[in-house]
């Protein structure tokens, strides 16, 4: 099971990281429209100020490196472009289709550009569908076979440069075409396959010139920001706003670095704020209040000064661990409901305050060698209103804990 007690080190800004596959839900604009019409004043003022400051760096940044760029680029049909993919409401698998696209696209200019091979596009995304939603897809030694055939087609047809055989040509395309569907297949678990196909081909489709391909790229590559972001703060961003100041970004021709470094640190703090007003943090933070307020009646829990209760449900024996002290520690931590959501396998886990949330850390310094508690954390003890995986913003988590000794 996953070990949610560990303190994850991970920043606000993980979304501007490389790319990987889409794995988000993109959310239908009218849906994220409604939602942001709900939000408290305080939690708008949030979300629009993270919108134009996450627009303005977007923006910039890819501005500054089409700048950069030895291509000619028609900042108009980019922009046309980007504003397209980002209004787009359809959901993450077409946006995962369409980044394969994007993909498959480039590699048919790059084999025109190398090799003066036009493949036959449609004949390639024909097989590559056939081979995606097969029931019995290439095994690995097929697949190899397939790769072997590729290369000894591409081998044929530079021999035959003077006039490319069109038969050989169509062969090529179809063998490519079955291998990136076999290819395909090994990423897209859980996926609408129907959805991926068709944001492929709209991406396969879109026209080749450089212009066109920038702002598809920068398209996915910003609704993935926008979407991460999204999830993180567990509220819509103002789109509008965020595209308003994007668009304004990508026509910047100079930025100091002090401004940039100002600039991209305005983030964090604006997440971590936004996050904080969302309605599901503020639902959180009063239900563990309550639950919290309800165990003072039970006289056998205690509270601590930052907040958390606990029983001890046996002493142990010996001194208490320290913060420098590594424990072999056996828990399972559940929601307020009950439900557990981690655990130890009922084996020992060595465990050091610095692994571990807050809370977790400031229990296990209550406790000695044997010992058992129930300890009940509050969010900011915890997660916090980033919250992590599927643990909300602000949650109250309740862990059952036993210090079996130290690790010597």
């Amino acid at each position: 099971m996953m070990r949610r007690i560990l303190y994850p080190v991970v920043m606000c800004l993980v979304a501007f990281t490389a790319l990987g596959h889409a794995t988000e839900q993109i959310t239908n604009d009218e849906s994220q429209y409604a939602v942001y019409q709900t939000l408290s004043p305080e939690a708008t003022r949030a979300v629009d100020s993270l919108s134009i400051a996450l627009g303005d760096l977007m923006g910039i940044e890819a501005g500054m490196s089409l700048l950069d760029s030895d291509v000619d680029i028609d900042i108009a049909q980019v922009t046309k472009t980007i504003n397209q993919i980002v209004y787009c409401q359809e959901g993450k698998d077409f946006i995962t289709g369409m980044e394969f696209g994007v993909t498959i696209a480039n590699m048919l200019h790059a084999v025109k550009t190398d090799n003066g091979i036009n493949i036959n596009k449609q004949l390639l995304l024909e097989h590559l569908k056939a081979e995606l939603l097969t029931e019995n897809p290439l095994d690995e030694s097929a697949t190899g076979a397939l790769v072997e055939r590729i290369d000894d087609l591409f081998e044929q047809i530079n021999s035959n440069s003077e006039s490319q055989n069109d038969a050989l040509t169509d062969s090529l395309s179809s063998a490519v075409g079955t291998y990136n569907g076999s290819h395909l297949r090994l990423y897209l678990a859980d996926t609408d396959l129907e959805q991926v196909l068709k944001g492929i081909e709209y991406s396969a489709e879109q026209e080749s010139d450089e212009s066109s391909m920038t702002g598809t790229e920068l398209g996915i590559h910003f609704v993935q920001v926008i979407d991460q972001i999204s999830d993180g703060i567990h509220m819509p961003l103002n789109k509008d706003l965020l595209m308003e100041h994007l668009i304004s970004g990508l026509s910047v021709k100079d930025i100091s670095e002090e401004e940039y470094t100002e600039l991209y640190q305005q983030i964090d703090p604006l997440v971590i704020r936004a996050t904080e007003l969302s309605p599901e943090a503020i639902a959180n933070k009063k239900a563990g209040e309550a639950y919290l307020e309800q165990l003072r009646k039970d006289k056998s829990f205690k509270f601590t000064k930052s907040g958390m209760a606990y029983k001890m449900l046996k002493k142990g024996k010996g001194g208490k661990f320290t913060e420098d002290d590594v424990v072999n520690t056996i828990y399972v931590a559940k929601h307020l409901d009950g439900t557990e959501f981690d655990s130890s396998d009922g084996e020992p886990m060595p465990l050091s305050t610095n692994q571990v949330i807050p809370g977790f850390a400031e229990m296990l310094q209550l406790m000695k060698p044997g010992g058992k508690a129930i300890v009940v954390i509050p969010g900011n003890l915890a997660y916090g209103a980033m919250g992590v995986g599927d643990l909300g913003p602000n949650e109250t988590l309740i862990f059952e804990i036993e210090t079996v000794d130290r690790q010597q």
